[in-house]
């Protein structure tokens, strides 16, 4: 367990290595009307169905610094069966019968990977059991007078997760998170296909400027490399010298003599053959 979690660990650099502290105090006030939170107080107590404990997180990566998902989540559920003690003191808290936070085990995982994706799962290497690997926590409904009278707009309530047996900020949840390296939006094109990606866009490339290169050679090399041009110069000044005297038929026969040479690429390498 420990060689498998140091080669998770080097895959990152310290920069890539963050502990985000959570603060345990939910963000708004729970608001249910009394119906509703008497017969989900019931359901707890006396359902015949499991309840499932939702744990979720969610992460935001700046897509202008790099990566193709900009919100990355998971979640991790936790069955609550009939009868069970958790369930009898979540209902006791609704009930207002109970003081004492709830403990709920296997619910918190520590370790979260970042990928460049839409999920962000826990670190198997770092928690190697698993679910069974995941931090306990404690839940507590806070409840605050804000105005006199017994009525239930005189108070407010919200829920409250702790580390369970915390010595210090037990009102700070730590998670570390790794996050994956993503390429700058400037390589976003090339890093979207992998490797093998960019591999295969190389070769074509290559391979397209090679055949372009060797095709128009293949065409221009017949008259770019002949060995001896001076019969095909003069019939070029001869096809000039009797369009000037106005001979028309005589240049007609020269230019077609010239024309099928360009045609015939042996008479032309016979004509063009150097004396000795």
């Amino acid at each position: 367990m420990f060689q498998t979690a140091m080669q998770f660990i080097t895959l990152y650099s310290y920069e890539d290595i963050v502990t985000a502290q959570i603060e345990g105090n939910s963000g708004s006030v729970w608001g249910i009307s009394p119906p509703s939170r008497e017969q989900m107080r019931r359901e707890l107590e006396n359902g015949s169905s499991a309840i499932t404990l939702r744990f979720t997180w969610d992460f935001q990566r700046d897509l202008a610094k790099g990566g193709t998902v900009e919100h990355t989540s998971e979640k991790h559920t936790k069955d609550l069966e009939p009868g069970s003690e958790v369930r009898l003191q979540l209902a006791e808290l609704l009930e207002g019968t109970r003081v004492s936070p709830v403990s709920v085990s296997h619910l918190f995982p520590k370790y979260i990977r970042a990928p460049n994706g839409p999920e962000a799962n826990p670190v198997k290497q770092l928690q190697p059991d698993e679910e069974e690997s995941y931090l306990n926590v404690t839940v507590h409904l806070n409840r605050q007078r804000i105005s006199d009278g017994n009525s239930s707009s005189s108070f407010v309530e919200w829920w409250v997760i702790k580390m369970e047996n915390c010595k210090q900020e037990c009102n700070i949840l730590p998670m570390v998170i790794f996050n994956d390296k993503v390429s700058p939006p400037s390589l976003g094109f090339l890093a979207g296909y992998g490797i093998m990606g960019l591999y295969v866009s190389i070769v074509l490339v290559i391979g397209k400027f090679v055949r372009g290169f060797f095709s128009e050679i293949s065409h221009s090399i017949m008259f770019e490399e002949l060995p001896c041009v001076d019969k095909i110069l003069k019939l070029c000044q001869d096809i000039y010298v009797v369009r000037e005297r106005g001979e028309l038929e005589l240049e007609e026969e020269l230019y077609a003599k010239l024309i099928f040479l360009y045609r015939s690429p042996e008479t032309m390498i016979k004509w063009t053959v150097e004396k000795d």
